[in-house]
């Protein structure tokens, strides 16, 4: 018989890792796919981008709605507690003979919270890595320890995962499934972008991606203001992508809905096409904000990226990341060194450390050659 192999994807930036493992799974005639979207893939307001798994032929996709009242840290848990409880009616209903789950988000923790109680095997993507300025960071470890099967991006991750006493037969180095699409994607070109999205391209083009660092989510206005204030001292383009839904978010939102209201020079993308943001990121001159894309996929582009403030802190980086503070002067500097001749020469023979584009073939071999007998062997700390 199949075994029954549920992904879940809570929003476009997760999917847009999960989409390439989706597709080796549903390959595999010893596997059954069963793709869930929730989160924000099913909200209006961030773009309903459930319609993009549907696009790429996932037969039978299963949605479970989860209402999103605000962002505060009240509202945050309170999705946490209606997430648990929506999969958990999942799980009791509808059985799958294991979880695959990606990251660190805490939709993804909710999730596996209800597995746990169902005792439904969880393979966790992603583990082992640090980013130590969100409560992503908690959430990610957290997620190791309650999954049986560990698939991580490096050998660093891999040690830490042993070091937090998980068996080492479980920990599988594999790779970033972000860096598969280098060898499968066909990229728009810069004038189907402008059609689509009215870019210009006549200046640099800067990819900016800021997202609340939910442990400093008190100043996330002060923060915004800044990065938008810097931005307006450097003569160039921005193509700029909303936030996640974390704590702080809406604010974001607010801030820089007002800020490309009143500039032809901005360009609001909202819930983007997998093949759109890919192919920006191709046809981009830098990135700038604080997601991890600027970590692990900037480097096959060799993009000069601006990290800001600690969202990313502890992450192992390449020579093309400058770290920065919240400060706009400081930002403005450090965009004025990324644009530089110098920095751009030097990054000409970087090489990506985070996987070799086959991180969805290995993933789908591993799942394939593991018996659920020894998946669902109760685990022992190694410590």
């Amino acid at each position: 018989m199949k075994k029954k192999v549920a992904v879940v994807t809570g929003s476009r930036a997760d999917y847009g890792l999960l989409c390439w493992v989706m597709k080796e799974i549903k390959k595999r005639k010893e596997l059954e796919l069963i793709p869930i979207a929730t989160g924000a893939h099913l909200e209006e307001q961030w773009g309903k981008t459930v319609d993009l798994i549907k696009n790429d032929g996932f037969d039978g996709l299963v949605e479970i709605k989860v209402p999103i009242t605000d962002t505060s840290p009240h509202g945050i848990c309170g999705r946490f507690s209606s997430t648990v409880e929506r999969f958990s009616e999942y799980f009791r209903d509808s059985r799958p003979d294991m979880l695959l789950l990606l990251g660190d988000r805490y939709e993804i923790l909710a999730v596996a919270m209800a597995a746990l109680i169902h005792n439904i095997p969880i393979i966790h993507a992603g583990g082992g890595e640090i980013s130590e300025g969100v409560i992503d960071d908690s959430i990610r470890h957290a997620l190791t320890k309650l999954s049986q099967l560990h698939l991580v991006i490096a050998g660093k991750c891999a040690e830490r995962i042993k070091k937090m006493g998980e068996e080492p037969w479980r920990v599988h180095v594999v790779g970033s499934p972000r860096l598969d699409y280098a060898h499968q994607q066909e990229y728009r070109s810069k004038k189907e972008l402008s059609e689509k999205f009215g870019i210009r391209f006549e200046k640099t083009l800067g990819l900016v991606i800021f997202h609340p660092v939910t442990l400093d989510y008190m100043n996330v206005e002060t923060q915004v203001k800044q990065l938008l204030q810097a931005m307006d001292r450097v003569d160039m383009e921005y193509a700029m992508l909303y936030p996640n839904i974390d704590t702080g978010s809406g604010i974001i939102s607010r801030e820089i809905e007002e800020y490309a209201s009143s500039r032809d020079n901005v360009y609001l993308l909202r819930a983007l096409e997998l093949t759109d943001y890919l192919s920006i990121l191709k046809h981009c001159d830098m990135m700038i904000g604080n997601s991890s894309a600027g970590i692990i996929e900037s480097p096959l582009f060799k993009l000069p990226v601006v990290n800001i403030g600690n969202r990313q802190k502890g992450r192992d980086c390449m020579k093309n990341v400058i770290h920065t503070s919240n400060a706009a002067d400081d930002i403005v500097a450090v965009i004025n060194k990324a644009m530089s001749a110098e920095f751009r020469n030097s990054l000409k023979d970087l090489k990506n450390s985070y996987g070799d584009g086959y991180a969805s073939i290995k993933i789908a071999d591993i799942i394939c050659d593991m018996p659920l007998e020894k998946l669902r062997t109760p685990k022992k700390n190694c410590f």
